[in-house]
């Protein structure tokens, strides 16, 4: 009797060390559930990617070189600053700040490739540019901020956004900032061929700031729309719906500012997009024929660069802006 006490209660014993063993497994996979699950939520949307009121005053102080050129609402990112123009659904302009640790970017592949719409503004939809490449008009998806910048350490928590050797997530806050480069808010219709392809001048800057930056040059740049007032705009949007419904303006041109802080020397752009912006460069122009005066690009722009800076350095800034310049930087 007394044996058979003893082997019921070894028995009982050994029944409750499993099932807490069983209990302490299922408690380490629901948490192991709920911190992928609280990861994915954060690295696979933009929802995940709101900045609080701190963040939010670093990136303006990081990105916006001389102050805002307008009293207007500002959107922090991750990466880089943006005025949105609700009117026509593309960025009115943008600002951001570029060196060498930020080149380090995911392979443009899968979920780093992805556009999505911004849930700030949730206007603009990946339908609403599918087919339009591909079109007579060959419209691209044409980024303001480039890609090429979106990458690094930015909270430098010694994580990237990206695995090196996969394209899953490491850090969902640098993933982040590659989300947002690529949200349909930093996008905005481009001829692609003409313009935003390896032949065109959009390109063709991007290209040569790329090459700057990777000679460990650090700049703050600006890039924007331009819409000429009173003048038709053309609208795209989702092809399966009327024409009537399409919102996205095609702009009229396109500006960049390209600013060396250690010089103390700003470029200006200006692109003709549609043919009618005075000052513009043309499509079929040359890079360095598409540098223009402050005066130049305020004029059309609407916009007052620097205005936190100095009267003096102000003027010193803007009257660096020319051809021997930008050829001093090459």
């Amino acid at each position: 009797m007394t044996s058979a006490c003893a082997s019921v209660q070894k028995g009982s014993v050994h029944l409750i060390f499993l099932l807490a063993e069983v209990f302490r497994l299922f408690r380490y996979t629901l948490f192991l559930i709920v911190s992928l699950l609280s990861t994915h939520s954060q690295a696979f949307g933009l929802k995940g990617c709101q900045l609080d009121a701190t963040k939010q005053q670093a990136s303006i102080a990081e990105h916006l070189y001389g102050g805002a050129p307008e009293d207007a609402v500002i959107s922090p990112r991750h990466g880089f600053v943006l005025n949105y123009n609700a009117q026509l659904h593309v960025p009115h302009w943008v600002a951001w700040h570029a060196v060498a640790a930020y080149r380090d970017t995911p392979q443009r592949k899968s979920r780093w490739s992805t556009f999505r719409t911004d849930p700030e503004f949730g206007d603009v939809k990946t339908s609403d540019y599918t087919g339009w490449y591909d079109s007579a008009f060959n419209f691209a998806r044409g980024h303001l901020v480039p890609f090429y910048i979106s990458g690094g350490d930015r909270d430098q928590d010694g994580m990237d956004a990206e695995f090196e050797d996969s394209l899953k997530v490491e850090d969902p806050d640098d993933a982040c900032t590659v989300y947002e480069i690529n949200a349909l808010s930093n996008i905005t219709p481009q001829y692609h061929s003409r313009f935003n392809g390896e032949q065109g001048l959009w390109y063709q800057l991007e290209t040569a700031v790329r090459e700057l930056i990777d000679d460990g040059n650090e700049f703050y740049l600006y890039a924007g729309t331009v819409f000429i007032p009173g003048a038709d705009i053309m609208k795209i949007g989702n092809r399966k719906e009327a024409p009537e419904q399409w919102q996205i303006g095609v702009p009229h041109g396109f500006f960049k500012v390209v600013i060396n802080p250690q010089r103390q020397q700003a470029v200006a752009f200006l692109f003709d997009h549609s043919g009618d912006l005075a000052d513009g460069c043309s499509l079929n122009a040359q890079l360095s024929d598409c540098i223009v005066t402050f005066t130049a690009l305020e004029e059309a722009t609407g916009l007052s660069f620097f205005p936190d800076l100095s009267e003096r350095d102000r003027q010193h800034l803007e009257s660096q802006s020319t051809e021997a310049v930008w050829n001093s930087w090459q």
